[in-house]
């Protein structure tokens, strides 16, 4: 089920990529009409809006996140191993030093990312709807990721989705370029995805038994539903 559920959205989000692509280079005007065409009292990039604000904030809120992927962080995908002991302490500990370091690495890399996005707008190689274009492809990845390949597991060493140390960074990476194009839309947005990357970040570090599998049972291969490689 799982599996079959990742294949829908990659697929899904696979053809919302190639018909935006296919619009923006063949009739990019009317591409535009469409995102802000209205439906009775709004236009489409409201709803658009409302649904992803929607997402986010339901992330956020323990009883709505049922994906252990990017609930770990709370107490109900939690389960115990039992007893710690100072050798169990120190591979946390090991754990939280190699974790950091990768996603520190993971940043700095997207950082460079989203920078070189910026300098093709600001010298105008960069249309406003090639922003958007890139913020789609970049929501595609982060589904190509989940069902595919994630080059971040390599980066991080975790070993699946479900194990991610930076699982709800990801809406932050996809809509970083949308701060290049200030409005009230697209900075509620961003400000939305970053409060779940802190509220991520604390939890993790008030938490981190939470993120290993020496201490949560649920992060066990034998305890997930998913079949996978890893297995």
């Amino acid at each position: 089920m799982h599996k079959k559920n990742g294949t829908i959205k990659l697929s899904l989000t696979g053809a919302i990529l190639l018909c935006s692509l296919i619009f923006a280079f063949m009739w990019p005007d009317l591409l535009v009409r469409f995102f802000t065409c209205k439906i009775i009292f709004f236009q489409v990039y409201h709803l658009l809006w409302l649904l992803t604000t929607a997402l986010l904030i339901r992330r956020m809120i323990p009883r709505f996140n049922r994906k252990i992927s990017s609930g770990k962080i709370y107490k109900k995908h939690y389960a115990d191993r039992g007893i710690t002991t100072p050798a169990k302490e120190e591979k946390l500990r090991a754990f939280r030093t190699r974790t950091n370091r990768g996603a520190l690495l993971t940043a700095l890399y997207w950082t460079i990312v989203i920078l070189v996005t910026g300098a093709l707008y600001y010298v105008h190689l960069f249309r406003k709807l090639d922003i958007f274009l890139v913020v789609i492809f970049f929501v595609f990845m982060d589904q190509f990721c989940t069902s595919v390949w994630c080059p971040f597991q390599w980066l991080i060493g975790n070993k699946c989705c479900n194990s991610c140390r930076i699982n709800n960074w990801g809406y932050l990476m996809a809509f970083a370029p949308l701060l290049y194009l200030p409005s009230f839309w697209t900075y509620s947005i961003l400000f939305l995805s970053a409060a779940l990357v802190v509220q991520w970040e604390y939890l993790f570090h008030k938490f981190p038994e939470r993120f290993f599998e020496l201490y949560n049972a649920n992060l066990m291969c034998k305890n997930c539903g998913k079949k996978c490689a890893s297995r």
